[in-house]
């Protein structure tokens, strides 16, 4: 399946005065939840979906362990999850000022796994390897403006639905 995406105009215009359009991924269909990825994964494997549902919550938990013990986390195959802390803008002028109070939010960065595709030497992130994208709403029969909807290919949304 390909990541779908659609046109979106910048709010800012460029040094020219005009702005921009890049393309924005869409999201299709519900999000994938714990249970749904354990129900997948039992289909591939010899475990039961409660079996691979409790591998996961357990492997929350130890991930959560692991970085709040100042480690970074390294999932083969997937890449590397590391906290980080962002800190309030007002820096201080000596080393021996910091104190945690500065710090004002932790987030996990997380760097997906590198590999080298053959032949090109070129590094490629495992997650995207082979990725396809088409555009959201169009598809190749028709390539003109839809009735009723915009030249992407969308309808507008039903207000009662």
């Amino acid at each position: 399946m390909p990541l779908f995406y659609k046109p979106m105009q910048s709010n800012i215009a460029s040094k020219d005065g005009n702005k921009k359009w890049y393309p924005l991924l869409v999201r299709v269909g519900n999000m994938v939840t714990t249970q749904k990825i354990g129900e997948m994964i039992a289909e591939k494997a010899s475990l039961t979906p409660g079996d691979v549902h409790s591998v996961i919550r357990n492997l929350m938990t130890v991930m959560r362990e692991q970085l709040l013990n100042s480690r970074s986390v390294k999932l083969d195959g997937l890449g590397t999850f590391t906290v980080m802390a962002n800190s309030t803008k007002k820096g201080v002028n000596k080393s021996e000022d910091v104190a945690p109070t500065q710090i004002v939010r932790l987030r996990v960065n997380f760097r997906p796994e590198y590999t080298r595709a053959a032949g090109t030497g070129s590094p490629t992130r495992a997650l995207y390897s082979g990725v396809e994208y088409e555009r959201w709403g169009v598809t190749e029969e028709t390539k003109t403006p839809t009735e009723d909807g915009d030249d992407n290919g969308h309808k507008p949304k039903d207000p009662t639905a």
